[in-house]
């Protein structure tokens, strides 16, 4: 048993040096992946899986439920909050029983739980449960955010009594955060927020929203998108966004055409935070026509006839008498048209935010610096340091000089912000900037930057070719065996084995122990020597 595992071993081992240096690291490291695959496959099938068991208001009903676990031996996990506890899924069942009889809610609240319910249950009921859901939904929502630790949503929702004056009303929302980074809790992203909570609660405006940080700072406070409502720290913000939008037009301007090679803003803008509503009535004719369109007409015609009058005298009547004109018949015709004309109409309502910058009135100054460069070999070259020093130049040209300022850029200012060139002030200067002459002496980190690299060249090239003479060594074929050394290296040893009693020649019996002992090698030597006979 033991001489087969040997010659078990000695092939295994002849087996693995017929591979090179390259061949055998990739086979380690293949091998080595699979075993780790395999690993990781069986530990991710193999450890627990947990899911939410509960999770608790307060850490005192976390320690109640963490005492009923630990007392069944239960496998649970409690998050870094402390609030949300964790049970082996295949213990989830027997969980819920346990804290179910101790009067502890197993599980988060859900949506079915809202309109879950006997005939007892009111719709009074039914809206506290439902504010209840929306507050623990918006509050998950919100600690998915990455910079948002635990989110604490309190809302304030009209009751529904059924009246038109309670359905217009809007809910309120209280929001507590707790944020790890409040340097990233910007007003664009706290914004963004109050917009997502006013719309999960139904609102039309973030008016009713107000959002807190852990330390007790208002990240948010309601207001109406674009109106002058607010803090006066959400103005101050917007102002500072269009200075800096301002800065930056007119640095692209000035800087980024070339014109100067630093400048200095100082905007001074007047915002209006007033809201404007504006509406707008245009009456003009129909085409074709002087008047409107018809929107009403009345006809009235009437004819009258009159007879011949009576016989003129005095028979019938007393002391009065009357004259009657002799009169033959009469027509008469009126006719009466009232007509009501509508003008085309055009109604234009405006309505303008607030904190719309006056141009007018608004103002900016502006520092322009013009760089002048005087480099200390370039003078020398020039001529402009003979009979005096670097220093003494320097102390001559050190102070910066005022130039006059075109007026073609006041007016690039002007265009490029809006505000009139009246109201811009442009002051500009030329500042020296002196270089002084480095020479041509290498400093000493120079130096020992070229010492690292020529080292590390020459331990590259030292590696590449001892690998490429062991690659060479490698493929060298063995020299063939010859029959001498072979039977001189077993001369002595063959000797000791054999029989004098034997009646066979000395040569005989070293070539039958040669053969016996080198099988490998007899048959590479006769193969050789049939190649030279055949050959």
């Amino acid at each position: 048993m033991q001489e087969r595992l040997n010659k078990l071993l000695e092939r295994l081992k002849e087996w693995w040096n017929k591979f090179t240096t390259k061949q055998k690291t990739l086979i380690v490291s293949v091998a080595a992946a699979v075993v780790v695959a395999i690993t990781v496959f069986v530990w991710a099938f193999s450890s627990p899986q947990y899911v939410v068991l509960a999770v608790a208001e307060t850490p005192k009903e976390t320690s109640e439920i963490k005492e009923l676990l630990e007392d069944e031996k239960m496998d649970y996990r409690i998050s870094e909050d402390g609030l949300t506890i964790k049970i082996n899924k295949k213990q989830l069942s027997n969980a819920n029983i346990l804290l179910g009889s101790n009067n502890i809610t197993s599980r988060g609240y859900e949506i079915d739980s809202v309109f879950s319910g006997g005939f007892s249950t009111t719709e009074s009921d039914k809206e506290k449960k439902y504010k209840v859901y929306l507050e623990k939904h918006i509050a998950e929502d919100l600690e998915t955010q990455d910079n948002i630790n635990r989110a604490t949503v309190n809302l304030s929702i009209p009751e529904n009594d059924g009246t038109l004056l309670n359905e217009r009303q809007e809910s309120y929302a209280s929001v507590m955060l707790t944020v790890a980074d409040k340097t990233a809790m910007t007003d664009d992203v706290a914004s963004g927020l109050a917009k997502f909570i006013a719309t999960a609660i139904g609102n039309s405006s973030t008016t009713n929203v107000v959002i807190m940080d852990q330390d007790g700072g208002m990240l948010f406070i309601g207001e109406d998108d674009g109106t002058s409502s607010g803090s006066a720290s959400n103005r101050l913000s917007y102002k500072k966004k269009y200075d800096n939008l301002v800065k930056s037009e007119i640095r692209d301007a000035l800087v980024g055409a070339k014109i100067y090679d630093n400048v200095q803003v100082v905007p001074n803008l007047d915002l209006n935070w007033s809201n404007i509503e504006t509406t707008e009535h245009t009456y003009t004719p129909a085409d074709g026509q002087d008047q409107g369109v018809l929107s009403h007409q009345d006809t009235y015609s009437q004819t009258a006839e009159n007879a011949s009058g009576q016989v003129p005298g005095t028979d019938t009547n007393g002391d009065n008498t009357y004259v009657y004109a002799d009169n033959g018949s009469s027509t008469t015709t009126t006719d009466e048209t009232s007509r009501d004309y509508l003008p085309n109409e055009t109604i234009r309502q405006t309505k303008e935010a607030g904190g719309a910058i006056q141009y007018d009135s608004s103002s900016i100054g502006i520092t322009a610096i013009h760089y002048v460069i005087y480099n200390e070999d370039d003078l020398k070259a020039q001529g402009q340091l003979d009979g005096m020093t670097f220093d003494e130049f320097k102390a001559q040209n050190g102070d910066r000089i005022k130039t006059d300022v075109d007026e073609d850029v006041s007016n690039v200012v002007s265009k490029a912000t809006g505000i009139p060139v009246a109201n811009i002030q442009i002051v500009a200067y030329d500042e020296p900037v002196f270089i002084e002459s480095e020479g041509n002496a290498v400093s000493w980190q120079t130096i020992l930057m070229i010492g690292l690299i020529v080292l590390i060249l020459g331990l590259l090239a030292f590696v590449v070719i001892s690998a490429m003479r062991a690659d060479k060594a490698s493929e060298q074929p063995q020299e063939e065996i010859q029959l001498n050394d072979l039977l001189q290296s077993s001369q002595e040893a063959a000797l000791e084995d054999i029989d004098l009693e034997e009646q066979k020649s000395e040569a005989r019996v070293l070539i039958e122990k040669f053969v016996d002992e080198n099988p490998e090698a007899a048959a590479s030597l006769l193969r050789n020597w049939l190649n030279e006979d055949w050959g």
